[in-house]
Order: C-alpha cells, then sequence, then structure tokens
C-alpha cells in the first residue's frame, strides 16, 4: 500500500470521526452535539467501547458478515 493510500484512509477516518462526533448529530434528536463527549465524561460510555464496536463494524463488513 502506497504513502498516498495510508494518507487517504487516515483523512476519511479522520472525517468519520467529525461525522460521528458533531456533524451527524447537528439533526439528530436522540444524539445531539456533545451527547456522546457528555456520557464519556460522565462514564456512562468509555471510549474503548466506542472504538472496539468501530472495529467490530469495520471487521465484520470487511468479513462479509
Amino acid at each position: 500500500m502506497s504513502d498516498t493510500t495510508i494518507l487517504h484512509i487516515d483523512n476519511t477516518i479522520d472525517d468519520l470521526v467529525g461525522k460521528f462526533l458533531y456533524y451527524d448529530r447537528k439533526e439528530d434528536e436522540n444524539l445531539p452535539p456533545g451527547e456522546i463527549e457528555r456520557e464519556v465524561s460522565m462514564g456512562t460510555i468509555s471510549v474503548d467501547y466506542i472504538i472496539e464496536r468501530f472495529a467490530e463494524g469495520v471487521r465484520n463488513h470487511l468479513e462479509g458478515k
């Protein structure tokens, strides 16, 4: 894999994180902007849990599950 491809993947991941935490929250009544951060700071959910769920989703998708 080329350095350029890795850079494109990294940029796409950064965009995804921005969408997950902010842009997709703008119109979301169930999970409004700041709610994820608030729940993490309160200990309701952990960053590790969120990362594990993303990893599971990526693995499942790439493995065809």
